[in-house]
């Protein structure tokens, strides 16, 4: 089903920077016209060569532990039906029958890819989301035989909903993914269970094939990369084409490797994608063996409201008299989905069923994602079936409210009728996105003004979009703060609109009443003032008309922030004197450069990245070198940006363990001066000959007389001789309180923002950045020392090790040995007390705020932070 494009992303920039509509058919033309011929997919990558089986037990906890030290078992987890299965790496289960406790041994059931049709084509990009009747090659195509995508882009392209991808694999550094990549919102990435499930270091999904977390994919990977691709590839950011729904998060949750999934764990993860608040499922796969626990894990998707789609097959023949699961189920929560052409025809390889295929979508030669960074043309209903799930997500964006039958009902009555469908499928149709500009005239949009300032009274404006029906208005403001990597309510908070203080409560929000509003009255304007300290915030807005709910509520991120500190870097010790001028950028895989060093800057560039020459299929096109147009051409604002809530590398790049309950690593924990035995890998040594210079620090004596420690106040600097891509000079102060809060400045060569990691698990909130530093607030972590990690969604890191040393308030160093897993702090503040089950989690931020966990703050999409507010903007809709 596959076929890669790896073209040079400059080449893709022409036409792709006015808004996503116009910004994607501009490029399309560019890239037609352009780009070099794109690479048909033939092949999915090698499977991992395990045989799974599923054993009855009595004990399914106990089984767990005992199957998990039998010779030869890789790894074993329980289901939800009280069996457990395990991975072996031999054929043979009759050992598997004497583990104690095992009372019944069966093969566990594995289901093919719906991909691999045997006619490749080579075509164009784009011809699915927008056919203009030449943008395809290699098959016949007529004008408007497409999703009309960028007519339904005008009313959402899916912001805030998540879609679960059960495949092989997921690309965590694609560049045309940056963003795209889900959070789980009650886990932040580490070794400990935060959200009691069962699956430590569940922050982005989860591996259920190594029972593990999330992992770069790698060829084997290919075929959910390009599902993941083809619904949320992002729009407007010069990197290949888009996806269907550019806006949605991808929960990439795998199942199986190369061309085949277990369909065992398939019903794991539905369960999985329904209880972690996914909008949509996919399942671009299936057989024809009917398994309970996947028709009980469906049932249990849709009473929780939560669609299935799945691919109709690629057999050519007849569903409605040979079934395939899960597509064939008889059950309302499903969506089967077979493939058309550029010409409105039945793709050949496609299955068809008047009453089992509910309609057609483009799966002929679509453009997509592939793990080597480049792209592959991919045919089969394993790519109409993502399509559609990306539509259900961008209807349940403007349906928030609505039972999944209507979300349905809604999606087919939507379609184009083609005649080539009738009487093929349920509604005779093609998939098309037409219909989402009614249900987005329903919406109220806003444009958000003065969202940057320094600590004191700000004053953001809010102004609506649309004239509004008459009726009785209230405006409903929230407020929320990130700390940690989490988004809390900012509770009892003073704003003054209209003259009349009102304080937020433990939801984050105020009622504002508007009063009667006549038809034709214009335009809406929000004034609210209010004083806040530094920090990242989230300013929401919600209009009620005569008490219900017009349209959604919509956000837009709130940066507030001292003025950049000044760039002369520390001149003690070793190192430059001064930081980097604004030249240059670095020349990652290069990347159009503005911004280079003028001083003690490495002669080598970034790592390039190109494809792995075992990575690609036979007959594949030109491999891809790095992204040569994601870093600016302009220098990057001196105000502070958006931080980026979704890390695209989560994890150690060596993938963890899991223990035999399901528990992710557990890691060795920071010892002091030596930094965390398990430190992320840097992209490159420090040069031999130029270690760090760290100022040392002030020390005062013991009353026992004991040896000196370190003073407890921040303090401290380190000169770097220009590390990593970043190039980092110098940071100050190296020194901070275990209780965390201190504002670290970190100097060096940016052009664009990164993410900050302190040890493995310590997500630091930056609060300002500019082509020459950087400045986070340091997250609490127990005293010891840590590395310090910077790094974006396009690959570019910077890794200093034992850069941060925690001290205690009472002037002692901590443990000299590392802290036991036990102890060591999650992302979140310290809770100000414990979370009972009579009332809500309460935190204190950095100023002391009153800080409240609420499911809808911490249900925000990653990729609101990363929305550039600092002149206007229009939010998101949630």
């Amino acid at each position: 089903m596959g076929t890669s494009w790896t073209a040079d992303r400059r080449l893709v920039a022409v036409g792709m920077a006015a808004t996503v509509v116009v910004g994607f058919a501009a490029a399309a033309v560019a890239d037609t016209l352009r780009l070099p011929d794109v690479a048909v997919a033939d092949d999915w990558g090698p499977g991992d060569g395990l045989s799974r089986w599923v054993l009855g037990t009595a004990d399914p906890a106990a089984l767990v532990v005992a199957a998990s030290a039998a010779p030869g078992v890789v790894n074993a987890q329980p289901l939800f039906d009280g069996t457990v299965l395990v991975a072996t790496r031999s054929a043979d289960p009759s050992a598997l029958s004497s583990i104690p406790g095992v009372v019944s041994v069966d093969p566990s059931v594995s289901a093919e890819l719906s991909a691999d049709p045997t006619d490749p084509y080579w075509s164009s990009y784009g011809w699915n989301l927008e056919n203009t009747g030449s943008n395809f090659s290699g098959q016949s195509g007529i004008r408007d035989a497409d999703l009309d995508a960028t007519a339904g882009w005008a009313s959402s392209t899916g912001t805030g909903e998540v879609v679960a991808v059960l495949d092989s694999g997921y690309d965590l550094d694609h560049p045309d993914m940056a963003g795209a990549l889900w959070s789980n919102p009650a886990e932040p990435c580490g070794s400990v269970d935060t959200d009691g499930n069962g699956l430590a270091g569940d922050c982005n999904g989860w591996d259920f094939t190594r029972n593990a977390p999330i992992v770069d994919a790698t060829d084997s990977g290919s075929h959910g990369t390009s599902v993941s691709g083809v619904i949320a590839a992002r729009a407007g950011n010069g990197a290949g084409s888009a996806g269907v729904a550019p806006g949605v998060s991808i929960m990439p949750l795998v199942i199986g490797s190369g061309k085949t999934v277990d369909v065992n764990l398939g019903a794991q993860a539905i369960r999985y994608a329904a209880d972690h608040g996914a909008t949509v499922i996919n399942a671009s796969w299936g057989g024809p063996t009917l398994v309970p626990a996947l028709q009980a894990a469906v049932a249990y998707a849709g009473s929780k409201g939560v669609l299935v789609v799945a691919s109709a097959g690629n057999d050519a023949v007849d569903r409605d008299a040979a079934p395939t699961y899960p597509a064939s189920l008889p059950d309302p929560a499903i969506i089967s989905v077979g493939s058309s052409t550029a010409a409105d025809t039945l793709s050949s390889f496609s299955a068809w069923g008047a009453t089992s295929v509910d309609l057609m979508a483009p799966g002929t030669l679509v453009f997509a994602p592939w793990p080597d960074g480049g792209y592959r043309l991919v045919s089969g209903t394993s790519f109409s079936a993502p399509e559609t799930a990306a539509a259900v997500a961008m209807y349940r964006s403007l349906m928030p409210t609505a039972t999944a039958a209507e979300v349905k009902q809604a999606l087919l009555a939507d379609t184009d009728p083609v005649p080539a469908f009738a009487g093929r499928s349920v509604s005779g149709g093609r998939l098309s996105l037409d219909g989402l500009a009614a249900l987005g005239s329903q919406q109220v949009g806003w444009t958000f003004t003065g969202m940057t300032g320094a600590p004191g009274a700000l004053s953001p404006s809010l102004t609506s979009s649309t004239n509004l029906p008459a009726g009785d208005y209230t405006a409903v403001l929230g407020l929320g703060m990130r700390v940690g990597g989490q988004v809390y309510a900012l509770s009892g908070q003073d704003l003054v609109v209209g003259g009349s203080t009102r304080t937020t409560d433990d939801t984050g929000t105020v009622a504002v009443p508007l009063g009667a509003r006549g038809p034709g009255s214009g335009t809406l304007v929000l004034a609210p003032t209010t004083a806040l300290t530094e920090g990242r915030y989230v300013l929401t807005v919600q209009l009620l008309q005569d008490g219900a709910p017009l349209g959604r509520v919509s956000a837009a991120p709130l940066t507030v922030a001292t003025a950049p500190a000044p760039t002369t870097a520390p001149t003690t010790g070793a190192g430059p004197t001064s930081a980097p001028s604004t030249g240059a950028a670095p020349t990652s895989g290069g990347a159009p450069t503005s911004a280079a060093p003028t001083s003690a800057a490495p002669t080598a560039t970034g790592p390039t990245r190109t494809a792995p020459t075992s990575s690609r299929p036979t007959g594949s096109g030109p491999t891809r070198a790095a992204p040569t147009s994601s870093a600016p051409t302009s220098s990057a604002p001196t105000t502070a940006g958006p931080t980026t809530a979704t890390p695209t590398s989560s994890g150690p790049s060596t993938a963890p363990t899991a223990g035999p309950t399901g528990a992710g690593p557990t890691g060795a924990a920071p010892t002091t001066g030596a930094g965390p035995t398990t430190a992320a890998p840097t992209s490159r040594p420090v040069p031999t000959g130029t270690t760090p210079t760290t100022t040392a620090p002030r020390t005062t004596a013991s009353p026992t007389g004991a040896s000196p420690v370190p003073t407890v106040p921040p303090g401290g600097s380190t000169v770097y001789p220009g590390v990593g891509d970043f190039r980092v000079t110098s940071v100050r102060p190296n020194r901070v309180d275990a209780a965390g809060g201190a504002a670290v400045t970190v100097v060096g060569t940016f052009a664009e923002q990164p993410r900050v990691l302190v040890g493995t698990s310590g997500t630091a909130t930056v609060v300002s950045w500019s082509a020459t530093q950087v400045v986070f607030t340091a997250p609490a972590r127990v005293p010891g020392t840590y590395d310090l990690l910077l790094s974006t969604a396009g690959g570019l890191r910077s890794a200093l090790p034992a850069a941060l040393t925690y001290t205690s308030s009472s002037g002692s160093t901590g443990p000299t040995s590392a802290p036991s897993s036990t102890a060591s702090p999650t992302t979140r503040p310290v809770p100000t007390a414990a979370p009972t089950s009579s009332g809500p989690v309460v935190v204190r931020g950095p100023g002391g705020q009153r800080l409240v966990q609420t499911a809808f703050f911490s249900g925000l999409p990653a990729s609101l932070w990363s929305m550039d507010c600092s002149s206007s903007c229009t939010g998101t809709q949630v």
